[in-house]
């Protein structure tokens, strides 16, 4: 009897500090299984056709990249890489070098007039991992028009 009374005044203690934890450690949680994690400034590089950007351009669209609605992931099946660094048809991407977290990353920004698809790729892995999502961002589909001038 007393084992059910202690494993209840346990777990009761462990539901409560569960659903009571504080927002910092509950935004660092979820920050890290982010499909669409936020990029900083000072540790990023844009790129349009092996160019860099100016400052004020990159700031924008760093911005407006942190600000962007996620709406979906896509799967990419093994052997299927290609298809998505190097599309037949569509725009010449933007190139982001960046570091997210401990890990060294590309993200390759599609503008599309609808949407903006990114394909992450992280460079220092063995396979070179991929991950491929779609954004809306209206003022990244028209500050990525900026950068082809």
């Amino acid at each position: 009897m007393v084992w059910i009374v202690t494993s209840l005044v346990v777990f009761s203690l462990l539901k409560l500090l569960v659903t009571s934890l504080p927002s910092g450690v509950v935004e660092r949680l979820f920050s890290r299984y982010a499909v669409h994690a936020k990029v900083t400034s000072d540790q990023t590089t844009i790129m349009f056709e092996d160019r860099p950007l100016d400052d004020q351009q990159a700031s924008d669209i760093i911005q407006h990249f942190n600000d962007a609605i996620f709406i979906e992931r896509y799967y990419i099946y093994p052997g299927d890489e290609e298809r998505f660094l190097h599309p037949q048809e569509g725009p010449a991407p933007l190139t982001m070098q960046t570091k997210l977290g401990k890990h060294d990353v590309t993200l390759y920004l599609y503008h599309y007039d609808d949407h903006v698809d990114v394909v992450r790729q992280f460079t220092h892995k063995p396979k070179k991992k991929l991950t491929a999502y779609r954004l809306r961002s209206e003022p990244l589909q028209t500050s990525y028009n900026l950068a082809h001038a």
